[in-house]
């Protein structure tokens, strides 16, 4: 190897991915550029070093969602049991790591032409599909706009928990000095690293480093899948299944509930976890093949971590990655045909029977089956469609087996659209020419689990009947779409792979215009939730609180209910600031458990009414926050107001 061509294989594929950290750090509007630059530099490198030390010869995009899983883990795992933010934490795994690969320069990094160039597509794509959302910190401060899912508060928060001195050591960041919940937070790991490093806010963390982190985590899992499946071809066309390819809302029932891009933009968490799922499957098909251990460790290793990642990609992946597992054990193709059978049968059997158990236990945490409530929500709720009362005109017919059916039809259409026919005329045509291999049945599986899901899964704690049936949608149809292009170039003897890079770049400009208005709901109801205009004066007063705040401060905002809201100022000033809150979303949070309900209506009770601002001392609460153009009863007039900004008082408490 020549030593132009060994310097590009090691330095080539983490400037790529500076570069699309730079660029949307640039979008961002950061003040300080040149500490940007440095950080994002460092955290490239870093996680594609990781990846390599992990699996040497598993090329740039393998390495780089490898890296990303592994870092991010570990940062979730370490800061829950340091004293540490994720910053501190991420220090020292970028000098380990960095060691490590010190230790190992003598070995050789290849990547080859097809590699580099499918992970600089990755890159391309990701900047194409993020650019967007990253510049939403100059919307937010220019405008008073988050141009976002409103989730976003809610994930800005949350890196700051992680990320923020002035968070450390308080719990969970929306209800101050509470053990945080244990969810599916790894992901914010490398973005609350990020935070530590600039000090900043969680908010422009979660839209400039968090998103675009974990979709170049997905895409590189997805090319990683598709070589195995199809060749260095398979990967481009794995890249242009969830990167090119318009998703089903944007034809046919045109739903925009089942937008596959619009999902992945207002949970951007699934990247990662879908980014976990690929590569497992890679690494399954990879054991399939060449009987590795180490290939069926990581492989397992991978799925396991995508609970840690998003719970209800897990809930539909875990299953269904067992029973690949179970097939591609074996080797003759009758014993496989029956296993495959059994499996199926156990698998429904399980799900029926988990079912049953739940509704009779009466578990807390779930309700009665959602099927009837979801296909209802989902059919009815998301105007406009190409099928406007369509559900409500079956509903009339008082038949249930006729509306489950045709719901359950319509679904279906709504969320894979044109693969729910190509992926069966594939399989079959590839099956017919010997094409198909053991690996191929986990998207059956996928298929099959999902379906388990929507028929047997319950309507959750918090009440939505969507939430276990449509969350986990986004790993079902991205395997559809990789599996249906992967299996048609199995038909190739020369897969057209010169072919497909020259449609990707073609094609990049067009996305790059185009994926605004496709990562955007297009449900009408959806504007209550996007584009959310911030009360005015919140931008400033945040940046005020987090300047004069110390580590250890706490505030609590006035007006607290106990109603039913998506978000609430606290969420908005937690995101904003870094600083913890006394409390927030009391009806989310009261919701969850019994100690925490109690905890929540003690504090709800200690600061509602608030005869004065000395009230406060007692509960340990350092700043009160004011929205309105009134003051509290006893400072109407905002006289004694530490800071004023728009609508926005804050006061600090003697």
């Amino acid at each position: 190897m020549s030593a132009f061509s060994s310097l590009r294989a090691r330095f080539g594929p983490p400037l790529l991915a500076a570069a699309l950290l730079i660029y949307c750090q640039w979008r961002n509007g950061i003040d300080s550029p040149a500490l940007a630059i440095a950080v994002m530099a460092l955290i490239a490198y870093v996680t594609l070093a990781a990846g390599r030390l992990l699996a040497p010869d598993a090329g740039a995009p393998a390495s780089w969602t490898l890296g990303a899983i592994a870092l991010c883990l570990a940062i979730y795992v370490l800061t829950l049991v340091l004293p540490l933010t994720a910053g501190g934490v991420f220090g020292g795994l970028a000098a380990l790591v960095i060691a490590l690969e010190v230790a190992a320069r003598r070995r050789a990094i290849v990547e080859t032409r097809h590699t580099l160039l499918g992970f600089a597509l990755c890159a391309a794509f990701a900047a194409a599909w993020c650019g967007g959302p990253a510049g939403a910190w100059q919307s937010v401060r220019g405008e008073g706009v988050l141009p976002l899912w409103s989730d976003y508060f809610f994930h800005g928060g949350l890196i700051s928990q992680f990320g923020d001195a002035r968070a450390l050591g308080r719990g969970s960041i929306y209800l101050a000095d509470h053990p945080p919940s244990f969810y599916h937070f790894a992901s914010y790991g490398l973005a609350a690293a990020a935070a530590r490093l600039l000090d900043q806010p969680g908010l422009p963390m979660a839209a400039s480093v968090w998103l675009p982190l974990g979709f170049l985590a997905m895409l590189g899992g997805a090319y990683a899948l598709g070589e195995r499946l199809a060749g260095a071809a398979g990967g481009l066309a794995a890249l242009a299944a969830l990167a090119i390819v318009p998703d089903a809302s944007n034809y046919g029932l045109r739903n925009g509930w089942f937008s596959f891009h619009w999902n992945l933009f207002a949970h951007a968490g699934a990247t990662y976890a879908l980014g976990a799922a690929f590569l497992s499957l890679a690494f399954l098909e990879r054991w399939s093949r060449e009987r590795s251990r180490t290939a069926l460790v990581a492989s397992a290793s991978l799925a396991a971590a995508v609970l840690f990642f998003r719970f209800h990609v897990f809930i539909l992946f875990a299953p269904a990655w067992l029973a690949a597992a179970a097939v591609c054990s074996l080797g003759d193709p009758a014993r496989r045909r029956r296993t495959g059978w059994l499996i199926i049968a156990a698998l429904g059997a399980g799900a029926g029977g988990l079912s049953l158990a739940l509704q009779h236990l009466g578990h807390w945490r779930v309700g009665e089956p959602a099927l009837a409530h979801f296909l209802v929500f989902v059919h009815t709720a998301h105007e406009p469609t190409a099928y406007t009362g369509v559900f409500a005109a079956l509903q009339t017919y008082d038949n249930d087996v006729l509306t489950l059916g045709a719901g359950i039809g319509l679904t279906l259409v709504a969320a894979l659209g044109a693969f729910l026919v190509l992926l069966p005329v594939a399989a079959l045509v590839a099956r017919e020419r010997g094409a198909l291999r053991p690996i191929d049945a986990a998207c059956g599986y996928l298929a099959f689990c999902w379906m388990l899901l929507l028929l047997f899964a319950p309507t959750p704690w918090h009440g939505d009947p969507s939430d276990l049936i449509h969350r986990p949608l986004v790993l079902l149809y991205a395997a559809c779409a990789i599996w249906t292009l992967c299996l048609a170039l199995r038909m190739f003897r020369r897969p057209p792979w010169s072919i497909l890079a020259i449609l990707a770049v073609i094609a990049l400009p067009a996305i790059a215009l185009t994926a605004g208005a496709m990562s955007r709901p297009k449900f009408a109801w959806g504007v209550q939730d996007d584009g959310v205009r911030l009360t005015p004066g919140m931008v400033e007063a945040a940046a005020y609180l987090r300047q004069h705040a110390v580590p250890g401060d706490i505030f609590v905002a006035a007006g607290l209910s106990a109603s039913y809201a998506t978000f609430d100022v606290s969420t908005q000033l937690c995101a904003l600031s870094g600083v913890p809150a006394y409390l927030s979303r009391p009806y989310f949070e009261r919701i969850k458990d019994g100690p925490r309900k109690d905890l929540v209506e003690k504090r709800l009770a200690a600061v509602q009414p608030l005869d004065s601002l000395a009230a406060l001392r007692p509960l340990g609460v350092q700043w009160y926050v004011v929205t309105g153009e009134q003051g509290p009863r006893w400072d109407p007039a905002r006289a004694a107001a530490t800071f004023k900004a728009g609508n926005v008082a804050l006061y600090r408490t003697p």
